[in-house]
C-alpha cells in the first residue's frame, strides 16, 4: 500500500515551478532525471582510486574488420544467412554444399579414422599374444 506522505505534492526544490515528491528528494520528475546523472558523477569521483595504487595500461585499439558478404566460394552467389559451411572452411550455396560438388580438399577419412580411433580402444586378449 501507497503511504500517504510519499505521495504528498510539495512544491519542487529544484525552483522549477512543478511539483515534486518525497520518494524524488522533492523534486519533480524533470529536476530528479537531471539530478541523477550528477549524484553519479559525484560518487565516481569520490569512489576513484588512487592514481599510484592503479598500474597504468596502454589503451587497447580495436580494429573492426570490414564486414563481407557471404559468398559462395565456388559460384560467387551471394548465399547469406542460408549458407553452408564447409569443414574445409569455405561457405557454399545449397547447389555446391556437398564435398563431391566444390572439390573439396578436406580429407574425410583420415577425420573419421582418427574419430574411430579416439572413441574405439584398442581391445586385445592375453590368450592371443600367447599363440
Amino acid at each position: 500500500m501507497v503511504n500517504v506522505n510519499e505521495t504528498e505534492a510539495l512544491p519542487c526544490v529544484g525552483g522549477c515551478g512543478l511539483f515534486g515528491t518525497r520518494k524524488n528528494n522533492s523534486l519533480c520528475s524533470l529536476c530528479y532525471k537531471k539530478s541523477v546523472p550528477e549524484q553519479l558523477a559525484n560518487l565516481k569521483l569520490e569512489l576513484k582510486p588512487e592514481p599510484s595504487t592503479v598500474p597504468t595500461r596502454s589503451p587497447v585499439v580495436v580494429v573492426e574488420e570490414p564486414v563481407r558478404k557471404q559468398r559462395c566460394e565456388t559460384c560467387r552467389r551471394k548465399v547469406g544467412v542460408t549458407g553452408f559451411s564447409c569443414r574445409c572452411g569455405h561457405m557454399f550455396c545449397g547447389l555446391h554444399r556437398y564435398p563431391e560438388e566444390h572439390s573439396c580438399p578436406f580429407d574425410y577419412k583420415h577425420s573419421g579414422r582418427l574419430a574411430l580411433a579416439k572413441q574405439l580402444p584398442l581391445i586385445r586378449d592375453k590368450k592371443l599374444d600367447r599363440i
